[in-house]
């Protein structure tokens, strides 16, 4: 699995990046009161919006292998942030899905789109072990 983004800075603005992926373009920006345009959101929420996107197209995949009467799914995604409970001088992010669902579904198919959702690639790729490498490179 190779995915690719771009990311630069749209010209005459201070903070908003156009982000490449592919034949698709993203904006992300920042609030007026932080000194962006709020021309889009922000990194934070992007993030928080794959996630979302993410789980809820998983559901929609294996709903119909699973035979679930799954009519419509919404996925909202919160950032808080919580003690650390191995110290507590320190604070960790909290990231909450609530996933709302429709259809005549038993108790056990909702556990099981419960577990569904935390399989989701972009669920993986933040809960599991990573290594983030930054390459600085000069341009001439």
């Amino acid at each position: 699995m190779n995915k690719t983004v771009t990311v630069s800075l749209v010209p005459g603005t201070t903070y908003q990046q156009k982000i490449a992926a592919g034949t698709h373009t993203v904006l992300a920006d920042v609030d007026t009161a932080s000194g962006g345009a709020d021309g889009g959101p922000d990194p934070k929420e992007l993030a928080l919006g794959a996630l979302g996107a993410c789980t809820a197209m998983t559901l929609i995949m294996v709903a119909p292998r699973r035979k679930w009467d799954l009519q419509s799914v919404s996925v909202t995604v919160t950032l808080t942030d919580e003690p650390d409970p191995n110290d507590k001088t320190k604070r960790i992010a909290v990231i909450t899905e609530d996933v709302s669902v429709k259809g005549q579904l038993s108790a056990q198919e909702l556990a099981d789109i419960k577990a569904t959702a935390a399989k989701c690639p972009v669920y993986k790729l933040l809960e599991g072990p990573k290594r983030l490498v930054t390459n600085v490179i000069p341009i001439p």
